[in-house]
């Protein structure tokens, strides 16, 4: 018997890896009747900024050098980010490699050597369609709250220029606030170029469109 592949992701912080690999242990054991011996566990963890996906890579190379027989995971969320790359990766495992394809949560069981039923592309269609719906509604979400965070004076990206955030994450002028200003004042009130205005101020030309988009926000901190 060759071996299963059981791949196990989590994206955020608050998700347990230990516990998604353990449930699809149990499933590839009790449900599928992999013996034991025969699984391998890859796993990638993405927190943040660290997006490492060697976990993912591994398990389409020992797919591609016909190392693996099947491949386990939680859901094709976990192979695909977009109906696209999931439709891509399902066909390279099920139909280019022959290798077995098992996705718990989502009920699509796919035998090694076996094609894709009219029923199992239908399956696909659903779930890949489900989660590009779920991926934009998180980053719609998301969006909100950023945008929410703004509103309440947080700032969650990159200070403007001229400014700063303190230990909470609010905004406070810098240095660079008044040149800031003085820049806005340029631009709006003695109508100088942007050429003409970074040169005077200090301020870098290719900021100057920044500052002038948040005209509201540099002159409510300097009434403030």
């Amino acid at each position: 018997m060759g071996t299963t592949l059981i791949y196990a992701r989590v994206s955020t912080s608050e998700q347990n890896l230990e516990h998604q690999e353990e449930n699809l242990w149990d499933y590839a054991v009790d449900d599928l009747g992999v013996g034991p011996e025969t699984i391998d566990v890859l796993r990638d963890e993405s927190t943040g900024t660290n997006t490492d996906r060697s976990g993912y890579r591994e398990m389409m190379s020992r797919v591609r050098e016909g190392e693996a027989e099947s491949v386990v995971v939680r859901s094709v969320t976990r192979i695909g980010r977009n109906m696209r790359d999931i439709y891509d990766t399902v066909y390279e495992i099920v139909l280019d490699h022959e290798v077995g394809l098992y996705v718990k949560n989502d009920g699509l069981e796919i035998e090694p050597g076996a094609d894709l039923s009219i029923g199992d592309r239908a399956h696909l269609n659903a779930l890949g369609f489900a989660a590009e719906v779920e991926a934009k509604q998180i980053k719609e979400r998301t969006i909100e709250g950023l945008r929410a965070a703004e509103a309440a004076g947080k700032w969650t990206t990159r200070p403007p220029y001229g400014f700063t955030t303190d230990e909470e994450g609010y905004l406070k002028p810098n240095e660079n606030f008044n040149k800031a200003i003085r820049a806005i004042e340029a631009v709006e009130e003695l109508d100088w170029s942007h050429r003409k205005t970074a040169r005077h101020t200090g301020v870098p030309r290719r900021t100057i469109p920044n500052i002038l988009e948040r005209e509201d926000l540099y002159l409510n901190n300097q009434k403030a």
